[in-house]
């Protein structure tokens, strides 16, 4: 909740976008090389909640915030990750900033395409991730996700 002094000074909340590749030094130990294997790249979207003064602002805190979540580790191919922050990719304020709770909308965007474009190929293109007619990529994509943040 905003204090009397931020209210009277302007602050809002925004969802800002940001976007992190997960940079990878090295080749894999041959002997740890398994199913989940892959040499695609990884980007991370995420939406941070910002307070700020402005647009501008908010993306300067979130641009902030994001790069001191950088990160690097070994992954258990014995290759280096480092976790580095690419750019900020959109800001969106939260009109209802009262109270935030479960529910609360923290980002939303609008994709414009065709009339003729189908459901799955919308989703194919912008939510590749979503797809299940390929099972063993969600699976492995699920695998890397818990090894990597569990």
């Amino acid at each position: 909740m905003q204090t009397h002094n931020e209210e009277s000074l302007g602050w809002k909340w925004y969802g800002v976008k940001v976007l992190y590749k997960n940079l990878v030094s090295g080749k894999p130990n041959q002997e740890k090389i398994d199913e989940n294997y892959n040499e695609h790249q990884i980007f991370e979207e995420s939406i941070l909640l910002i307070k700020a003064q402005s647009f501008d602002q908010a993306y300067e805190l979130a641009e902030k915030e994001a790069k001191g979540r950088e990160d690097s580790y070994t992954n258990v191919y014995d290759q280096l990750i480092e976790f580095k922050f690419i750019e900020s990719l959109d800001a969106f304020e939260l009109f209802e900033d009262e109270g935030l709770q479960s529910g609360t909308e923290v980002y939303s965007r609008f994709v414009h395409t065709s009339k003729e474009e189908k459901l799955n190929d919308f989703l194919t293109r912008y939510y590749p991730e979503v797809i299940e007619d390929d099972e063993e990529q969600i699976k492995r994509n699920f695998i890397l996700r818990n090894q990597d943040f569990n």
